[in-house]
């Protein structure tokens, strides 16, 4: 059996999805073009800046384009271990390709393939910008262009391959399942660690020359690339091309291929040896029995006061969420999102005591109410909407259980209600006290939030019952559908329209802090006006979400 046809697979799947709709296709084709231009216009001044360094321009320009390089290995080899333990040994796949007749070099060809592609498509999109960047700055001609893509082929090739033996060797030691999880949640981790890192370095200075000069200062301190990496050799191949100092790029681009030629062999030598033998040790179960007794008599305190049938719902939704790392894991990233939001607000620039930092300061607090709102979906969009497809076959079960629909609906939105309530109600604390918001203005925040939060919930719920994946047990998926967009459409609709009654409320409250004059009774009607009609788009939405959940998840099937 050829390559192409073990390949024919994903290439079918991503016909068949581009066929179904060109929506979703093209609104990911905009974020990313939108993200391109960032990134260029970013690198581009960058490089500009270090055009005008005469004599340290040239070795700068080598500093940054291997650590780019050096970013990019170290991220690539954690992704395609991970990858790699899903794609060779976690795959269902994977037992078809086993019991066909097909030489094992071949499963190891087409699976190997599949873990590049999925791995390497963060270069691709982070990359990309960077290198058109350094060829527009410094006019390089075609050639540089095409050095490029022949350098980036062996440059992924060497990771993946390691990924592969890596993955190969851990799970003839340890259960895949074990090892995919530890790993998933040390990348997400690092990856949360590295973000916030990189916020608190304040990297808006940069837009100074003073900063860019700071910047250049640290690339020009650090230590003489190792000349035996292969970071070092992917940049010694573009340096030259660029004109930027004397170098040999076909030597180096030749030491990146022999150097990738021979770690692919070596994975391939290894993987045609041991893969029935590692392929059967990933099938064994994790042990875990002490864990899981822990995990139930946590569930069963937490859940003791409630009605049992309640109970047993919302002891079933909490086990479902910890048991699996891909989920409670994003908690980590979440974590890094709040310390960086809140963090943004202790930075702004709205303490000097003018008019204008007033105004601004009262700008920010009502952008901050629909922020947090936002915050808010984003995450309901990842934890609340895949809610009901994670259901998978296992929703009979539900059904057929003497339960009733409201039971499961209100179980399904206690869970998401009380984080996601929790959550905002400490970020717009938070945030207020930073930009000294009243207590009063606060509380009307925290009322108006509940209410944004419940019909968020509630319609999450609704869209992810209407529009169920059940193809698919991975929630990232599942929150980037076409159902997903439009429920996030209809809550940032929702946010907007919240705002926009509360602006002038909010501003009449928070103009009579400053002025400490009293209100007009024209004012307090208009306020209180403003504050309910909130209050009745908020609940109608949440119960028109509930309703229209109830419906949708009584006609859902698997």
């Amino acid at each position: 059996m050829s390559l192409v046809t073990l390949l024919s697979p994903r290439f079918l799947a991503a016909r068949g999805a581009l066929r179904r709709g060109w929506k979703r296709p093209l609104a990911l084709a905009g974020l990313g073009a939108a993200f391109w231009t960032g990134s260029f216009l970013f690198f581009s001044r960058t490089l500009a800046y270090f055009q005008t360094i005469t004599a340290l321009g040239p070795v700068l320009t080598q500093r940054l384009l291997v650590l780019i390089f050096m970013s990019f290995f170290a991220v690539l080899l954690l992704s395609n271990v991970v990858t790699a333990l899903t794609t060779f040994y976690g795959a269902a796949e994977v037992t078809l390709l086993l019991a066909a007749p097909i030489a094992a070099r071949r499963v190891h060809q087409a699976r190997f393939v599949e873990t590049l592609a999925s791995s390497s498509w963060m270069v691709l999109l982070f990359g990309l910008p960077a290198f058109v960047a350094y060829g527009v700055v410094y006019r390089a001609d075609a050639v540089f262009y095409l050095a490029t893509v022949a350098t980036l082929v062996p440059f992924l090739v060497i990771p993946a391959a390691v990924g592969v033996v890596a993955a190969t060797a851990i799970v003839l030691v340890f259960p895949a399942r074990r090892a995919r999880n530890v790993l998933l949640v040390a990348s997400v981790t690092l990856g949360a660690a590295a973000y916030l890192a990189l916020r608190l370095l304040r990297p808006e200075r940069l837009t100074s020359p003073s900063g860019l000069a700071g910047f250049a200062a640290f690339l020009a301190d650090v230590g003489a690339p190792s000349p035996w990496l292969p970071t070092t050799w992917a940049a010694e191949v573009l340096i030259p091309l660029l004109r930027a100092r004397a170098g040999d790029p076909l030597f180096h681009l030749g030491l990146l291929a022999t150097t990738a030629a021979v770690f692919y062999l070596a994975s391939a030598a290894l993987v045609e040896r041991v893969l029935l033998r590692a392929w059967s040790r990933a099938q064994e179960g994790p042990g875990g029995a002490s864990r899981e007794r822990a995990l139930s008599r946590g569930v069963r305190v937490l859940t003791a006061p409630l009605p049992r049938p309640a109970g047993l719902l919302l002891a079933k939704d909490v086990t479902v969420f910890l048991r699996d790392p891909g989920q409670w894991s994003q908690l980590v990233v979440l974590i890094a999102l709040v310390v960086v939001y809140v963090y943004n607000f202790s930075v702004l620039p709205i303490d000097d005591g003018s008019p204008l930092a007033a105004m601004m300061r009262e700008l920010a607090a009502l952008f901050n109410l629909g922020l947090t709102a936002f915050v808010t979906t984003a995450v309901a969009v990842r934890f609340v909407y895949p809610a009901a497809s994670l259901e998978g076959r296992s929703w009979w079960v539900l059904r057929t259980a003497p339960i009733s629909l409201r039971s499961i609906w209100w179980s399904k939105f206690t869970i998401a209600f009380v984080p996601l309530a929790f959550l905002s109600e400490v970020l717009v604390v938070l945030t207020n006290r930073f930009l000294g918001v009243s207590p009063a203005l606060t509380a009307v925040f925290m009322a108006t939030l509940l209410l944004v939060v419940a019909a968020i919930v509630s319609l999450g719920i609704a869209f992810g019952a209407a529009y169920p994946r059940f193809d698919t047990q991975n929630p990232a998926q599942i929150a980037t559908s076409f159902g997903a967009v439009v429920y996030m459409l209809v809550c940032l609709t929702l946010v907007a329209a919240v705002v926009g009654l509360e602006s002038w409320p909010v501003s009449r409250l928070f103009w009579h802090q400053i002025a400490r004059g009293p209100l007009a009774p024209a004012e307090y009607a208009g306020i209180g006006a403003a504050f309910a009609a909130v209050a009745v788009l908020t609940v109608a939405a949440a119960v028109a979400g509930r309703r229209m959940g109830l419906r949708h998840l009584a006609a859902l099937q698997v």
